[in-house]
């Protein structure tokens, strides 16, 4: 009889131990579906702060998400690309709603990307990723020049992947 009841009372532990862990694993997924969403970034072309170089490799980390793989292009140029936008793409017409278009468009024509890495240093910014458009390959960087926390200023370098090259860990 005492082991039954042993037995049943660790059991009864156990079950209520198991019950306590999914209230609380519901209760913390309830939490975090009822916080609020944080408000979007949007670049400050004054921003001149101890924190600046941080405050810049943010804008390019989320950029470079943004741009690179969720291909929202829109959204990346609006929070970190302001009115002004000097572009050095030779392809490309100069200003922000030329680039937009082009870049935008590019997308919807199945340009896939993948292999991204940024940094961010003394006033500039960069990305660099692996861009699948048709039957060509490219490795492709992105040069950016920063006002505060705004994106100002863009060139890009684009070398494409044959797959023939000599070296096996060119450019990635």
């Amino acid at each position: 009889m005492r082991f039954i009841t042993s037995f049943i009372t660790v059991l009864l532990l156990a079950v209520s131990a198991l019950a306590l862990n999914v209230n609380i694993a519901r209760t913390s997924s309830e939490v975090q579906t009822a916080s609020k969403p944080k408000p979007p970034k949007v670049c400050d072309p004054k921003y001149n702060k101890a924190d600046l170089a941080q405050k810049q490799y943010e804008a390019v980390a989320d950029f470079a998400d943004l741009f690179v793989n969720k291909q929202d292009v829109l959204t990346a140029f609006n929070r970190w690309v302001p009115g002004e936008y000097k572009q050095h793409n030779p392809f490309s017409a100069q200003g922000r709603e030329a680039a937009i278009k082009f870049l935008s468009d590019s997308f919807k024509s199945g340009t896939k990307t993948s292999k991204l890495t940024f940094f961010a240093g003394q006033g500039y910014g960069m990305q660099h990723f692996k861009m699948s458009s048709g039957n060509t390959t490219f490795a492709v960087v992105d040069y950016f020049k920063f006002r505060g926390t705004c994106i100002v200023e863009h060139w890009d370098v684009l070398q494409t992947i044959t797959g023939t090259e000599l070296n096996p860990i060119a450019f990635f």
